[in-house]
């Protein structure tokens, strides 16, 4: 049986961090570690890295002809990938929209939709041949329900890329790959830091849990979806927010 392979795009994120964390503590899986610009922030967890599992891989999602370089070289020198988490995207803004800026907007939506689709193109046929393949979309809470005041642009994005979703696992259903997401609520990491603190503390104490989630909090749920447990779950939306929404 041939080697599991898991492709994290935005592995250096917090949340992509924390899932490599969690993945050198079980199975043997190599681990293609996608960052923007070089993987210093890997240099730490490849120390707790004797077997060389981590492999880090350099693209900008804000390029197509950058995602398919990447695309050709995890196929060259990884076979398809079993497993395939998608991270990437722009830091969350916080503002009304009268002040929709529509370059931020544009980027942020070739980060997580055009670039996506241009690395699953060529990667979607070969998993599918795969007896067990899974893909997991970090999304958002802002997908369910009412979304929160002054985030148009990110609620935009997060629902074409939860359509994005949706749409592949129903064209790839009848295979062995399945394709689901997970929607966190507001998490505790780097992609809030251009956001006011009062917003970040209006989130939290409105939680049924009173806090924001953690990158650990969403790393269990992604690892259920890329688990043979979830073998008979394709296209959901698995909401991680601590009953803040359903």
């Amino acid at each position: 049986m041939s080697r599991a392979v898991v492709v994290i795009a935005g592995a250096s994120s917090d949340i992509g961090i924390a899932l490599i964390r969690r993945l050198l503590t079980t199975g043997d899986a190599l681990i293609v570690a996608h960052s923007h610009a070089g993987g210093e922030r890997f240099e730490e967890l490849k120390a707790q890295d004797p077997n060389g599992r981590i492999n880090a891989v350099s693209a900008d999602f804000g390029s197509i002809e950058s995602v398919d370089r990447l695309a050709e070289e995890i196929v060259q020198r990884f076979g398809p990938p079993s497993h395939l988490v998608y991270l990437p995207g722009l830091k969350l803004r916080y503002e009304r929209f009268t002040k929709f800026d529509l370059e931020h907007f544009d980027r942020d939506l070739t980060i997580q939709v055009r670039a996506a689709t241009a690395l699953l193109k060529p990667l979607l046929p070969r998993m599918a041949k795969l007896p067990r393949a899974k893909i997991v979309f970090v999304l958002s809470s802002v997908t369910r329900g009412a979304p929160p005041k002054f985030m148009s642009m990110y609620a935009v994005v997060k629902q074409a890329q939860l359509g994005l979703m949706r749409a592949l696992a129903s064209e790839y259903a009848a295979t062995g790959l399945t394709i689901n997401a997970v929607s966190p609520a507001m998490v505790e990491t780097r992609f809030l830091d251009e956001i006011p603190g009062i917003a970040k503390e209006m989130s939290a104490a409105a939680a049924p849990r009173g806090r924001l989630a953690t990158p650990e909090d969403v790393v269990g749920a992604i690892l259920f979806l890329l688990s043979r447990d979830s073998d008979f779950i394709t296209g959901i939306e698995l909401p991680v927010a601590g009953g803040g929404v359903f």
